[in-house]
């Protein structure tokens, strides 16, 4: 695998900063994968990612994943985003994907993390497959819990704090209006291509629940595991979760 630094520019000229995985083997045309990370966190997903874009750049596809604006590598104020801005960045990013004259247009698949699911599902993404891990069908929910927050004022700036890095994230007003636009069970039924939802069964951040309302939502071809013993993050079971990726995008791409 070959790894290169790529950059595009968002709707507020802001630069993304993403990561292009080439495998080995040459081809004239790639089927490609996006790794859509989750909230606060960067292209990496604590390592997630890093194994995922290694396991299928060596299974023979391309991968791609962007830091969100404000995250990781790309500009922009982490405190200014919303679904819809992160929506938007994703559309550009793919986009750009569809562009590249190695990549099969027809052959592109989506695998969103976390919080990624709510924006892929907001998008409705032009592509052929999508993987949820980790599925958060009801963001409002999800984000409204106090006990997330160190200070929660929607009328201001909340902030929470990372357990893992001591980190500091701070979210604006628009984050929590822009929330109340979006129907995401109603845009799932909007999806017409083949879904895999993959949840941990100790999955302590998200119910287990919240991937059975996406899954019960989506229509045909779909497909729910439960990897037992796997957390939110997929440890300690990420080599049971390449396996079934790989097994996914292969039967579908």
């Amino acid at each position: 695998m070959r790894e290169n630094k790529i950059f595009i520019f968002n709707k507020h000229n802001e630069k993304l900063a993403g990561l292009e995985a080439i495998p080995k083997e040459k081809k004239e045309k790639y089927s490609a994968i996006i790794l859509v990370h989750g909230f606060g966190v960067t292209k990496e997903e604590y390592g997630l990612f890093d194994g995922l874009a290694t396991a299928l750049s060596d299974s023979g596809f391309i991968v791609y994943r962007f830091d969100f604006a404000g995250r990781g590598e790309s500009e922009g104020d982490y405190s200014k985003t919303s679904i819809t801005k992160m929506m938007e960045d994703l559309e550009l990013i793919i986009e750009f994907i569809k562009s590249q004259y190695f990549v099969n247009i027809n052959k592109i698949g989506i695998l969103a993390q976390s919080f990624g699911t709510s924006v892929v599902a907001s998008l409705i993404p032009e592509v052929n497959t999508i993987i949820f891990t980790g599925s958060i069908f009801d963001p409002i929910s999800h984000t409204n819990n106090i006990k997330k927050w160190d200070v929660l004022d929607k009328k201001g700036i909340s902030i929470k704090t990372k357990k893992t890095s001591g980190e500091i994230i701070k979210i604006g007003p628009q984050f929590w209006t822009d929330l109340e636009k979006h129907d995401l069970l109603k845009n799932i039924k909007k999806i017409n291509f083949p879904i895999l939802f993959i949840h941990g069964s100790e999955d302590k951040s998200v119910p287990i629940e919240s991937m059975e309302k996406f899954y019960e939502n989506a229509n045909e071809p779909k497909e729910k595991i439960i990897i037992q013993g796997a957390e939110h993050g997929m440890e300690p079971k990420r080599d049971k979760l390449n396996e079934l990726v790989i097994e996914w995008f292969k039967k579908y791409l």
